[in-house]
């Protein structure tokens, strides 16, 4: 062992160039086959331990003597087990640590005198070291060894493992008093037989109290008996808990577990020959048996060593930099080996051994010396960082070959698999994993030993059977040779992690074998066989085996492909019929006129559906001289009817095959995909929805994109902060953008996705692999990419919006007077030239600036008529003059400012501005009355003030009439009150309250104009004003008058330069705002409890001269099958729920978690679509109802694959499902059919036929006055 590294060739029998890797796999073997783990005497465990000395010599590299050596130091004698298994792991350390092998390890850190006062432990009954008295300690601990990502208090502390060791705490103290009942009956028993006569009689042998002890002792034995077995339970939960793997499986990871078999060579059976020796067939293979370990165990030395070791150390370094992890086992499952490798012998009912009396052998089980090789490397070990998928490749044999090979290779079929795992599925890290695979498949090809090749998923290693499940997943072949072999070996395994940092040339390991050449991609060799052996899950179905490489380089699918033709073509399909305008048309049409006339228009939705059809507009010649004022009306013949129609079919189709990706993405079935795409093309609402200008199906296609970009982003969750990664999860933001700023539907869909981002978020802040720094990044790149993104697109559509408007139109009474003015021709045309700051003595006319009617703005005004004096709920009025607000421009409507301490009503020379926070009068201009308020309830909102010009009846009521000027957006405490800009509140100075207009009209003794009152919160909206009006009044000649306003102080002649964020603040808040200008009773207008009953239609459309006609109406067979497989899908989960609470897992943890993710994405997004539209306060249409029908036609394909995939356990369910799903089809397309003449208006009905289509007496078509010719 002095030698710097291996030498190569050696003919000795025990190579010295392998002993220094064969130490460190045989020592944890060596203890077993001479320590029983019993308490024998003191001097029993010294001798045996001398007895191996040589041994230890001869593989450890070191003089053992019993005076210079920390391995009799340590023994003591009192407990043998613990000392022997302590020095003997000290011993496998410093192997390590010393073997020339090996590079040097200087980095590593001093590990002690002894391994288990390194070791952490989760349960308490396994703390050797009794650590976790000491959490500091222990953390420090931890964190020395590199592991800082470990929080061993929250670990300790985890609610739900505490709750199981508080129930097992109390099972155990049950047990032992139970016990404690059942000695105390067995004396009771012995005390009553010693006392027993010599003579013995029949009556004293018959003794009742006697039978009624032994009956007493029975019981407390089953008593007993149950509380062991819930104690096992117990213990087998905490086992669980801690051993939990991940679910989420790699695409290509075979869901039956199969196992292949691969043999190269001669299958022919050998014959076994009488004079034949396994030294000697071991000597000519390379293979060295050690009898010490077992006839089974056999390891390579010699060249076959050393390719081996070179092979396993490039495996390794290539694992490390292409994100492979090798399989470790958490500290629990590591703590629990090291109990059944002989300490405290009499807690070995927790391992629940299918071979009690040879319980020490559980060593052999592999699992120790792969959590040393962990613990040496400083690998975390933690649930998350287990791997997804496992190649286990290793010389195993199949027990239905175990005749073809007597002999050496019979004895070798327990040898023990080699584990690599996966936790990535790119393409990259398969191109290596098919690389290892081939690697190993070359190096046993040439020493002609069958190999088995196992992709084992990750979810299926759980410690559901203990320890035959544990010999199962290592070895599935031995399931038949429980109660024959003990001993599971790995010979390779750990030299691989030990080997981890090693590097390796890789013509080096080609020249050991000359002409071995190997390629990723390369074929499995022509004279493989494959071999299927059932593994511990035979109950699986067999879908696939070992995923081969990949070498397309560009798919098709051919269904998606055929589905966007059908798309498509249905809905180019007459696309410029009718050349009319088609329902909302009427608005989005004219939208998109005014953008090219740069003419400002209000519209309560986003503007980015009305930009691109401006757009789309713009580009086939849009004219700015058409004109169309009702549904119906023709459009001129150079208008683009069909160019401006296509964008909005061509998205509408292209949802066709979003909604087949989602269905794929959401790991439906291909059929069930293609299900969900033709209910799409065959839904007559969805196809009329995309086929005019209309919003809808752009919203439909922004909608399925924002979620399918979401999916594609979630599936990449093992490639983070990949291209791909970036790609999709920025084109969700994007897609969010667009989304709401069509219409602020899209809202909903974004809230959807955010709650899923959030949920994956906090499933990632318990993965204690991921460092603080890791998670930061994650957090701000999914804020950025998902808030940020799109709160600055919805922006700067504004921004474009906005810009592109830039002259007054027929909106813009809508805005504030300041908006107005900012527009090219609009408010400050008419108000050029009046002075700018109020004074007293000013005559303005006073706006409501925030409207709560949009559409009809109002001026504060009054007139001679007065309250009535009682109203007709009986409550009493002050009977004096009204103040209204008044949604037209009236002489009325003037007031005149005035100085409380004053009687003139003439602007001072030089003018007095009022400034914020002076006291005013506001005289109403006609009738010379001043603006009044008290304490007298308002005739339509009782719990405000009414607001009166006062009249003085000579009655003790006296006036309160005065006024506090409060300007809301001022810049200093001293501004002077200014017009269009300034906005105020006017502050009753009795009462406190400010004046505000309600918005609700007053009946006919009030003409119907709006009501005025006082409200005591102030702070709202709805009490600022603004003058928009204004004039001075001055007693002089109409020569003096000139001069004054020609020197006063004037308004810009120049259109007022609003901000962007003035002007989009104010533009967000009127559309907020906004209730619609459509007439609360509209004739198709309908309630969401009606929508999925499909109980009313809405015609968009009908022809002057026959009875040609369009409507939005669904394909029955769609909404109604679709609606009941959302209640079914509630269902399904609810019954599941119960079962699980039961545990009857009917469903693996992978399917139930994907089975509760697509619900969570369907019927949640149904619902969040659905259910908010029940507390909209304004006139609904059927169209609202379309995002929800998009989530419950894949919600339909998701049930009826999840029934299908059930259905395979009885056999002629499948066909029955079926048959019932084509007939479902044909309905779907049969009914399309049937309505069709409703969604394309291209044939005149009879009105017979009309009436025939009539399926719903709520339904409601339009037929012509005229008579319908007879029937021919």
């Amino acid at each position: 062992m002095e030698g710097s590294k291996c030498t190569k060739g050696s003919n000795s029998k025990i190579d010295k160039n392998v002993t220094c890797l064969l130490s460190s796999i045989v020592l944890p073997y060596v203890l077993p086959n001479y320590l029983d783990g019993s308490k024998n005497e003191d001097r029993d465990g010294y001798d045996k331990l001398c007895k191996i000395a040589p041994s230890l010599d001869r593989f450890c590299g070191h003089e053992w003597s019993a005076g210079n050596s920390s391995i009799w130091q340590l023994v003591d004698c009192r407990k043998v087990n613990h000392a022997v298994s302590t020095a003997l792991m000290d011993c496998f350390i410093k192997t390590f640590m010393s073997s020339r092998c090996c590079q040097e390890r200087d980095n590593l850190p001093e590990f002690g005198s002894s391994v288990l006062s390194e070791l952490s432990m989760i349960d308490p009954d396994l703390d050797v070291g009794k650590k976790l008295a000491n959490p500091i300690e222990l953390q420090k601990n931890i964190e020395a060894r590199g592991l800082e990502n470990i929080n061993i208090q929250k670990l300790i502390q985890n609610e739900e493992i505490e709750n199981v060791k508080v129930k097992a705490r109390g099972l155990r103290e049950q047990h032992d008093t139970v016990v404690k009942s059942l000695q105390d009956v067995h004396h009771e028993v012995n005390l009553m037989a010693f006392g027993l006569p010599n003579t013995l009689s029949l009556q004293t042998i018959q003794n009742e109290e006697i039978e009624n002890v032994k009956v007493k002792a029975r019981g407390l034995r089953e008593q007993h008996d149950t509380v062991v077995k819930s104690l096992q339970d117990v213990h087998h939960e905490v086992n669980l808990m801690a051993f939990g793997l991940p679910n989420t499986l790699s695409l290509q990871t075979p869901v039956d577990n199969e196992e292949v078999l691969e043999v190269f060579g001669s299958t022919e059976i050998k014959q076994k020959k009488d004079n034949f020796s396994h030294i000697e067939v071991a000597e000519k293979t390379d293979l060295i048996k050690f009898s010490s370990v077992g006839d089974q165990a056999f390891y390579f030395t010699g060249e076959a060593a050393e390719l081996q070791q070179h092979l396993l150390s490039y495996f390794s370094t290539r694992v490390v930099d292409q994100g492979f992890i090798p399989m470790k086992t958490p500290d629990f499952f590591k703590d629990f080996v090291i109990e059944g490798c002989g300490i405290h012998k009499e807690m070995t009912y927790l391992m629940h051994q299918p071979y009690v009396d040879q319980g020490i052998q559980y060593c052999v089980l592999g699992t120790s010396e792969a959590s040393f090789a962990a613990y040496l490397t400083k690998m975390n070990i933690s649930q998350k960082s287990l791997p997804l998928q496992l190649m286990s490749m290793g010389p195993s044999y199949s027990p239905m070959r175990k005749l073809l090979y007597p002999g050496l290779f019979s004895a070798a079929q327990t040898s023990k698999v080699n584990l690599l795992g996966v936790n990535s599925t790119s393409e990259e890290s398969y191109s290596t994993f098919t690389e290892l695979q081939q690697l190993i498949l070359e190096m046993y090809k040439q020493l002609e030993i069958p190999l088995r090749l196992i992709l084992v998923p990750a979810h299926k290693l759980k410690l559901s059977e203990e320890i035959r499940a544990e010999l199962q997943i290592w070895t599935p072949s031995l399931q038949e040779y429980l109660s024959v072999y003990g001993e599971v070996l790995d010979t390779t395994r750990l030299i691989a992690v030990l080997l981890e940092h090693g590097s390796l040339d890789k013509k080096a390991c080609y020249s050991l074998f000359p002409g071995m050449e190997i390629q990723s991609t390369t074929p499995p060799p022509a004279d493989r066989q494959r071999e299927r052996v059932t593994s511990f899950h035979p109950q699986d179905d067999i879908r696939r085996l070992m995923p081969e490489p990949q070498r397309v380089e560009f798919e098709v699918d051919v269904v998606q492909f055929l589905l966007t033709l059908a798309a498509l073509g249905s809905r180019l399909w007459m696309l410029g019929h009718p050349r009319a305008v088609v329902f909302d048309e009427l608005h989005f049409a004219k939208f998109a006129l005014l953008y090219t006339k740069k003419i400002f228009f209000f519209d309560v939705h986003p503007p980015l559906g009305k930009l691109l059809l401006a757009v789309a507009g713009g580009f086939s010649g849009l004219e700015d001289n058409a004109d169309f004022d009702h549904i119906g009306a023709g459009y001129s013949p150079t208008f683009p009817v069909y160019t401006m129609r296509l964008l909005p079919a061509v998205l509408g189709s292209l949802v066709v095959p979003l909604v087949y990706q989602i269905a794929v993405e959401l790991r439906l079935s291909r059929w069930a995909a293609l299900l969900a795409g033709l209910c799409v093309i065959f839904d007559n609402a969805l196809l009329v929805q995309s086929r005019f200008m209309l919003m809808e199906g752009m919203l439909l296609f922004f909608m399925c994109l924002s979620l399918y970009s979401y999916l594609k982003f979630r599936n990449l969750a093992h490639r983070q902060f990949s291209v791909q990664w970036f790609f999709w999860l920025s084109l969700t933001g994007v897609s969010f953008t667009c989304n709401l700023s069509i219409k602020y539907v899209g809202f909903f869909t974004a809230a959807l996705i955010m709650i899923q981002v959030a949920k994956d978020y906090w499933n990632l802040l318990g993965d204690v692999t991921k460092s603080d720094l890791c998670l930061v990044k994650h957090l701000f790149v999914r804020a950025f990419l998902l808030l940020t993104v799109p709160v600055l697109g919805y922006v700067f559509i504004f921004y474009i919006h906005l810009s592109l408007l830039t002259k007054a139109g027929p909106h813009d009474n809508i805005m504030t007077s300041a908006f107005q003015a900012s527009l090219e021709g609009g408010l400050a045309a008419l108000t050029k030239g009046q002075p700018l700051n109020v004074a007293y003595g000013s005559q303005i006319t006073l706006r409501h600036t925030h409207s709560l009617s949009p559409g009809k703005p109002c001026w504060l005004h009054s007139h001679a008529h007065v309250y009535p004096i009682r109203y007709p709920d009986g409550r009493g009025s002050s009977h004096q003059q009204q103040v209204t607000c008044y949604v037209f421009k009236d002489i009325n409507n003037w007031w005149i400012v005035k100085h409380p301490d004053r009687n003139l009503l003439v602007v001072d020379e030089p003018p007095k501005p009022v400034k914020h926070g002076d006291v005013v009068q506001l005289v109403h201009g006609i009738t010379s009355r001043a603006l009044n308020s008290h304490d007298v309830a308002a005739p339509l909102t009782p719990q405000n003030q009414e607001v009166t010009c006062y009249i003085d009846y000579n009655i003790s009521m006296a006036s309160q009439n005065l006024w506090k000027v409060e300007i809301v957006n001022r810049k200093s405490d001293d501004e002077a009150w200014q017009i269009i800009n300034s906005h105020i509140r006017l502050h009753h100075l009795g009462t406190g309250q400010a004046l505000k207009s309600t918005g609700k009209q007053l009946p006919d003794w009030g003409f119907f104009q709006l009501e005025v009152t006082t409200d005591r919160v102030t702070d709202q909206p709805a009490t600022v004003w603004n003058v928009e009006e204004h004039r001075y009044t001055k007693i002089q000649d109409k020569e003096g008058q000139t001069r004054d306003i020609a020197h006063s102080e004037m308004i810009p002649t120049e259109p007022t330069r609003l901000s962007f964020w003035t002007k989009f603040l104010e533009l967000q808040y009127k559309m907020f705002m906004a209730k619609g200008d459509v007439e609360m009773e509209h004739k198709y207008s309908s309630e969401p409890i009606q929508w999925p009953f499909l109980s009313k239609n809405v015609a968009y459309w009908m022809s002057p001269n026959n009875n040609q006609q369009i409507h939005l109406i669904g394909n029955p067979v769609v909404w109604y099958s679709a609606f009941l497989s959302v209640i079914l899908y509630v269902g399904v989960f609810v019954f599941y729920l119960m079962r699980r609470q039961r545990a009857c897992y009917d469903l693996s943890e992978s399917d139930w978690s994907n089975f509760v993710f697509v619900g969570e994405i369907l019927v949640g997004g149904y619902l969040l679509h659905y259910l908010p539209f029940f507390l909209t306060d304004r006139t609904l249409f059927l169209h609202s109802y379309l995002p929800c029908v998009i989530y419950k036609i894949l919600a339909m394909a998701a049930l009826t694959d999840h029934l299908y995939s059930l259905s395979k356990r009885i056999s002629y369910i499948p066909s029955l499902l079926t048959i019932f799903v084509l007939g479902l089809v044909t309905c779907v397309v049969w009914a399309f059919y049937r309505l069709s003449p409703f969604t394309y208006g291209s044939i005149s009905l009879r009105t017979e036929e009309i009436l025939g289509l009539m399926w719903r007496d709520t339904w409601d078509f339009l037929i012509h006055a005229t008579p319908s010719p007879p029937p021919q």
